[in-house]
């Protein structure tokens, strides 16, 4: 398959199914741990959902994919954050 000059290549999916749960499933359990009080991680959770989201739209809107990364990086802090808390 060829690209074209300038256009980005658009990455397929064989099963978009599972995409969709992963971000259901990481908005649910961002509201289970902040009902139990648990912000880094809810806060973790929540941008891992928005960062898939964002990556998923950036497909079409370029724009779109530092937001994905800052997001994805939020994740990372908070993952950092509730491994060295313990």
């Amino acid at each position: 398959m060829m690209e074209r000059r300038g256009e980005p290549q658009v990455p397929t999916t064989r099963n978009p199914i599972s995409r969709a749960i992963v971000i259901l499933l990481s908005f649910v359990m961002a509201g289970y741990q902040a009902a139990q009080g648990d912000w880094i991680r809810a806060g973790g959770l929540f941008g891992l959902g928005a960062g898939l989201i964002a990556l998923h739209f950036a497909t079409t809107r370029p724009a779109l994919k530092p937001v994905a990364w800052a997001t994805f990086a939020l994740t990372a802090i908070a993952m950092a954050v509730v491994f060295f808390r313990r």
